[in-house]
Order: structure tokens, then sequence, then C-alpha cells
């Protein structure tokens, strides 16, 4: 392991080229391998093992590990219990980092957080298909705002704004899109909103905000309402890849 890290969430953001790379490839394990053979169209291909490989190389950089070190797994689902499809974890080299992840498009993004868990969630602005799935998922009061915005550019960017701030948190809460989203208050019409649900010891209660990772995406980060550590958002570079700390 390198250097010890300082606590809190760290976020990095970056883009992938539209062709695949023999090195990137050969850094994706064997499951990631058989989901890059379903894609059938070359240039979401090469943005899957692309993002992938960043993502690898980003989290083993911070852990000060190889990026061919780095083993990835899954915590048990807290819906359910079942170690087939909960939230992601790192399991190699063993650490209290806990991690969360997002592609759309040619964007990666990855969390780390010490010791709790977090959510993030982004969107390519202009992505198809969004605004279908997320119409089912909004609360009436979001409906409303949605509805009150400019025809156009603005409401579609006000309805990935709801989109990626419920993603990010079911995925905090460790459950993904097996819930129901239209009961997930998320209010974007503030800066950041305080979403609650029941837990085992009471009321949980979970923040969410944006956070910017590059012009061309919407992004979002939820974790624990109660905890003050930082959020630090890594340089990004021009051309909207991250930089390596």
């Amino acid at each position: 392991m390198g250097e010890p890290r300082p606590a809190g969430v760290h976020i990095w953001a970056g883009r992938v080229p539209d062709t695949v790379a023999d090195q990137d490839l050969a850094l994706l394990d064997d499951r990631e391998k058989r989901r890059f053979d379903r894609f059938r169209d070359e240039v979401a291909r090469a943005r899957y093992a692309g993002a992938r490989a960043e993502i690898r190389r980003t989290a083993a950089s911070w852990l000060g590990v190889g990026p061919s070190v780095l083993e990835w797994g899954v915590a048990p689902c807290p819906g359910c219990g079942s170690g087939l499809h909960g939230p992601p974890r790192i399991r190699l080299p063993r650490t209290e980092w806990r991690t969360s992840v997002s592609r759309s498009g040619p964007w990666w993004m990855l969390a780390l957080s010490y010791g709790v868990d977090v959510g993030v969630d982004m969107e390519r602005r202009g992505a198809s298909g969004t605004e279908a799935v997320a119409r089912r998922a909004l609360t009436p009061d979001e409906r409303a705002h949605v509805a009150a915005a400019r025809e156009g550019g603005e409401r579609d960017e006000a309805l990935l704004r709801c989109w990626v701030r419920k993603e990010a948190v079911v995925k905090a809460w460790g459950v993904g899109l097996g819930t129901d989203l239209a009961a997930v208050a998320v209010r974007p019409w503030q800066e950041s909103a305080v979403v609650e649900r029941a837990g085992g010891g009471g009321k949980e209660r979970w923040a969410v905000r944006e956070v910017s990772v590059g012009e061309g995406c919407l992004a979002a980060l939820a974790r624990p309402a109660d905890v003050a550590a930082p959020v630090v958002v890594h340089r990004i570079d021009a051309a909207g890849a991250a930089a390596r700390a």
C-alpha cells in the first residue's frame, strides 16, 4: 500500500476515446471481458473497456497498488442478502475505502469514500432514452418542477437532474434500481436535499447534491447526511480526463 490518503469522499471523472486500446483490454477481469464481448456496437465496446480500465487505474493508484492487483467484488445486497448483485466493493487489496462508479456514453466517474457508503451517478447531456424512464420515477412535486421548465433543453436538464440524484441515492443505499424511485424525493430545485428512509435503527438520512465533473454531463453524489468529511473532486483537464493524484 502507498502513503495514507486523506479521508472523506474523493471523486474522479473522465472521458475515453471511441476506439479500443489493447492496454485497456488487458486490464479487464473475466467478468468485464464477458460484458465487453456482449456489446455489438464498436463504439460502445470501446467506451466500456476504456472506462473500466480508467476506473481500475485510478482506484489502484489511490490505493497504492498496481492496476492488475485490484480485484472487484460485490457486497451482499441490503435488500435480499444476495451476494450476486449487491453494491460494488474492492476485494483486493483489503481496504476500508467504499466505492461507487458510473458511466454514460464516453464519460466515466469513480467515487471512493473512507468507511462510509456512497453513491454517484452521471448522465451525459442529451442522452436518449432517459425521459421515458425518468417520468415514471418522479414525485408529483418533481413532475411539476420539470413541467414548469421551458420546453427543450431547460426541461431536459431538469429531468436529468432528478434522474442522476435518484440513481445516486439508491446506489448509496446499495439497492440500485430495485426500488420505487417515485418514492425517493430528491428536490432538484434545492442545491442539496436530504432523503429519509426507514432503516434497522430508525430513520436514515441521506444527503444528495450535484457535483461538477465536466461540461458534457450531469452528476450527483449521495452519502449519509450526518457525515461531515470533505468531498474532493480531483482536477479534470480541459479534455475531460481526470488527472491522477
